[in-house]
């Protein structure tokens, strides 16, 4: 029996079994199409997934830490732990988590402005950083929606007041941020607001609506400052055009809290910080608008 270590190196070659070539795949496998995406803003891309999909796509498990004792919304290590919750295998422990802080007394408010909120943010971030994928922070985003809806059903009737008015919250037509919309909109219903929701697809949508219906107050979110020319031209009409002559016009949105000054700019009446107080300050306006002559 021959010794190998005396062998050459080609010899031994010679004697191991022959490998099959490895045929090539045909065509090849694509770049994932995420990875080729334009620059977007962190919170936009957050807000702007609608579609509840991918509810049974298998991930790659997450670490977490012990969920036993769950911490307060708002505070870094309670928004990372329930990003990761959101992005996990675990259809249900997001909102566990959430459940676990309303059982210990947190108020469904501060949830949604101290958790909810920057979650999707978050997500949006983790989306540009590239250190998750589009289909992650879609499923995600989904959760964070199923979330919200279940909490403000969840609500109790005699919370909600009655006969606010009527309010119509969208973004400048052909944005999309229906995440942050529909958590506004959950504020103004249990103020006792009838709602109507955006986002429209073109402008004449918009005004077609706002001249068939009298609402009290319009809303507006904004997000960013590129479409600034075409949201004033939006209010300008919808003051000369809307089948209430006196509707007054709500502006919202982080480029708000930078630039309040934009009110004034763009012909608004006010403009609310919060999802939270909205309300009240559509209230505010809506009656300083019936009082004009």
């Amino acid at each position: 029996m021959a010794d190998w270590n005396d062998l050459p190196i080609a010899a031994i070659a010679a004697a191991e079994p022959a490998i099959p070539p490895v045929t090539p795949l045909s065509p090849p496998i694509p770049e994932p199409i995420w990875r080729h995406r334009p620059p977007l803003q962190a919170a936009a891309i957050a807000a702007s997934l609608r579609t509840l999909t991918h509810s049974r796509m298998t991930l790659p498990p997450i670490p977490i830490t012990n969920m036993s004792a769950p911490v307060d919304p708002g505070t870094p290590f309670g928004l990372q732990q329930f990003t990761l919750l959101a992005l996990g295998n675990d259809e249900t422990a997001a909102l566990d988590y959430v459940e676990s802080l309303i059982a210990r007394g947190t108020a469904t408010e501060l949830i949604f402005l101290n958790l909810l909120a920057p979650a999707a943010h978050r997500l949006g971030e983790m989306w540009e950083d590239d250190t998750t994928s589009f289909a992650n922070v879609t499923l995600a985003v989904s959760r964070l929606q199923r979330i919200l809806r279940h909490l403000g059903e969840s609500v109790a009737d005699e919370r909600r007041a009655s006969g606010a008015g009527t309010v119509l919250l969208t973004a400048i037509p052909g944005e999309q941020h229906s995440f942050g919309l529909a958590m506004v909109a959950e504020f103004f219903r249990w103020d006792g607001w009838d709602i109507w929701t955006g986002p429209f697809a073109s402008r004449r949508e918009l005004m077609a609506l706002v001249q068939e219906r009298a609402f009290d107050v319009v809303g507006f979110s904004v997000s960013g400052d590129r479409r600034l020319d075409e949201l004033k031209r939006d209010i300008q009409d919808i003051r000369r055009d809307s089948r209430n002559r006196r509707v007054a016009v709500l502006l919202g949105g982080p480029l708000l809290i930078r630039r309040p000054d934009l009110v004034r700019t763009l012909g608004a009446d006010a403009c609310a910080t919060d999802g939270a107080s909205a309300p009240r300050v559509a209230r505010q306006i809506a009656a300083a608008a019936k009082d004009k002559r």
